[in-house]
């Protein structure tokens, strides 16, 4: 008996593997069919804890057919789950443990699968803060891990929700990859992607394959875009590059990468940006831009298109809802209707009121004409007055074009009337010709000149041969024009002339000096040359031999010609006065000639010519 008992022991040992092997095959466990197929073949080899419904068994093996495509096309780069993962144990000394707090249904395969739980139905999960929800899911309790399908819902507090149609969360890292239809919801900020992996130890989330941010406040939506970036509920900071485009209510932003905060609505700005809105265009490489308040600040040499205006600098800040631009260093702003260009160190503009200023080395170029103006002061001001536009230069003018070019303190023109005013002591030229008084007025027809005003001290000098010159002085003077040439010249009041005959010779030679003295004088000019002389009432006059001509009685009282101050080209419009040289001083001092010098020794001293001064550097 106690033989066969051991034969009968040692027949059942022997038989156990063919058992096992019977057993394994009748399993048919192949690693390529999907978890909810292995779990129906095995129901005679699981051990389960609860009861699954019709309903929840159709959604479970929905889920984990869903999951299963997704893995097989491995659309996300920086997740490649394995569809039966290998399973590294780690320490959890260091690591808290991912807690399960409620499935409707937990399946456990000890034979093929023995690190992963298969939970089915309204399954929750909670760790260090945050809880998760979703269809079903695999759980490695011993790498702390699982894989979340279907419905998938992840919160943090109360200010970071997480959607998407299923994840993979790895507790020891804290690292969520979530897939397909993803939405991550922070306040008034939503991150639409297809692929998003959230950090929740730096609470960052990044995106890779297009993403776009909507950021709602106060009735007023900004959506961000972009190939790549990364937003982070923390510091309300957005990140995006690659094909970046912020869409505004007001305007189109777009460039290859972009900081933006969701909170200030700042843009940070450091490449090439365009900003297209209907009132404008502005491009800038470096700078930011207020959504909120459409404040700006452009850096190197930025522009500003609005309407028929441009305006460049170094450094521009603007405002788009005000239209208000102040612009810094190297300012240039044109202004295409008038076809006006300024130019300084400081400009202003104002785009409602079509109002704008330069400063410092300030530069107005007008080009309307034929020939371009230059024109300098301290401040230049441009402004529409009504349906008028107006010019005003402040303090040291200077202008040059190629027919005329003067020297004041101050000037205005106005389209209103057509008169261009030069203020304070000012000195004309055009070719030979000089023109002085106190106040001075152009006025223009069709843009020509009609009439010129000379008020107060006014003088008019024409270099005829060396230092002899044709002088007409008075207290009122008007010179009328016809087609761009002086045609008659009336003095009014003190009338004062000197006026240089000539001989009939081919050389047309100076024979001597005629002066007249008389209330008004009347002066006829043809071909630029003095036709006719009229002077009333009771006219007084005196003939000098070019020989026997006194030094005393070359030149008028109040005779001074300015050439020293005189632009020369455009740049020297730029050119700083002396004090010395300046309309007022001593007008004996700055005599071409000595008062005793004879006229036949024919001997000039000539003034030294000044040298070109460079525009004055901001302040």
């Amino acid at each position: 008996m106690i033989y066969r008992h051991r034969v009968q022991v040692i027949c059942m040992l022997c038989l156990f593997p063919v058992f096992l092997g019977t057993t394994l095959s009748s399993l048919d466990a192949s690693p390529s069919k999907p978890v909810s197929e292995l779990v129906a073949n095995r129901s005679g080899q699981t051990r389960q804890v609860g009861k699954m419904s019709v309903k929840a068994e159709k959604s479970a093996k929905k889920a984990a057919q869903k999951a299963a495509k997704a893995m097989s096309k491995q659309a996300a780069p920086l997740i490649t789950p394995p569809k039966l993962p290998i399973v590294k144990k780690k320490s959890l000394s260091k690591h808290k443990q991912i807690h399960l707090e409620h499935s409707e249904s937990l399946s456990f395969d000890a034979f093929t699968n023995p690190d992963f739980q298969v939970l089915i139905g309204n399954v929750r999960f909670r760790h260090e803060g945050a809880r998760l929800f979703c269809d079903s899911a695999h759980f490695f309790p011993q790498n702390n891990s699982l894989y979340a399908y279907g419905n998938v819902h992840m919160e943090q507090g109360d200010t970071i929700f997480l959607y998407g149609a299923w994840l993979y969360y790895d507790g020891n890292t804290k690292l969520v990859q979530v897939r397909e239809k993803v939405r991550l919801e922070n306040k008034k900020v939503t991150l639409f992607t297809d692929s998003l992996n959230y950090d929740r130890i730096s609470n960052i989330g990044y995106f890779f394959d297009g993403g776009l941010l909507v950021n709602e406040d106060h009735n007023v939506t900004n959506e961000l875009s972009s190939e790549y970036g990364q937003y982070s509920p923390q510091t309300k900071m957005a990140d995006f590059k690659n094909d970046v485009k912020l869409v505004h209510p007001k305007f189109v932003l777009t460039n290859q990468e972009l900081l933006y905060n969701t909170t200030t609505g700042v843009a940070d700005i450091n490449c090439p940006t365009d900003i297209v809105a209907d009132s404008g265009y502005i491009f800038t490489d470096k700078g930011w831009y207020n959504s909120k308040t459409d404040q700006s600040q452009l850096l190197n040499r930025s522009y500003i298109l609005n309407n028929h205006r441009r305006l460049t600098g170094d450094t521009i800040n603007y405002n788009s809802k005000t239209g208000v631009g102040e612009g810094f260093g190297h300012v240039v702003l044109i202004d295409t209707t008038q076809q006006i260009t300024l130019k300084g160190n400081y400009g202003y503009s104002e785009e409602k009121t079509q109002y704008a200023l330069m400063a410092d080395s300030a530069l107005m170029i007008e080009h309307s004409s034929k020939d371009t103006l230059y024109l300098h002061a301290d401040t230049l001001v441009a402004r529409k007055d009504s349906v008028y536009n107006a010019v005003t230069a402040y303090h040291g003018v200077r202008f040059f074009r190629t027919d005329i070019q003067g020297v004041c303190d101050s000037l205005y023109y106005s389209t209103r009337d057509s008169v261009l005013s030069f203020y304070q002591k000012p000195v004309l030229w055009s070719e030979q010709q000089q023109l002085s008084g106190d106040f001075i007025q152009l006025h223009t027809k069709n843009n020509q000149a009609d009439y010129l005003h000379i008020q107060k001290a006014a003088m008019v000098i024409s270099m005829e041969q060396d230092s002899l010159y044709d002088q007409s002085s008075g207290k009122d003077l008007k010179a009328f024009f016809d087609s761009a040439q002086v045609k008659r010249v009336f003095i009014d009041g003190n009338a004062e002339t000197i006026y240089l005959p000539r001989d009939d010779s081919k050389k047309k030679e100076i024979i001597g000096l005629n002066h007249l003295e008389g209330s008004s004088l009347n002066l006829f000019i043809e071909n630029k040359k003095m036709k006719k002389l009229v002077v009333w009432p009771e006219p007084k006059g005196k003939f000098y031999p070019l020989n026997l001509l006194p030094s005393d009685a070359r030149y008028l009282k109040n005779f001074v010609w300015h050439d020293a101050i005189r632009p020369k080209n455009p740049e020297d419009v730029y050119r700083e006065v002396k004090p010395e040289e300046a309309p007022s001083a001593n007008i004996r001092q700055r005599m071409t000639v000595k008062a005793d010098t004879p006229l036949d020794d024919k001997k000039t001293v000539q003034p030294k010519p000044l040298k070109k001064a460079a525009p004055s550097k901001r302040k």
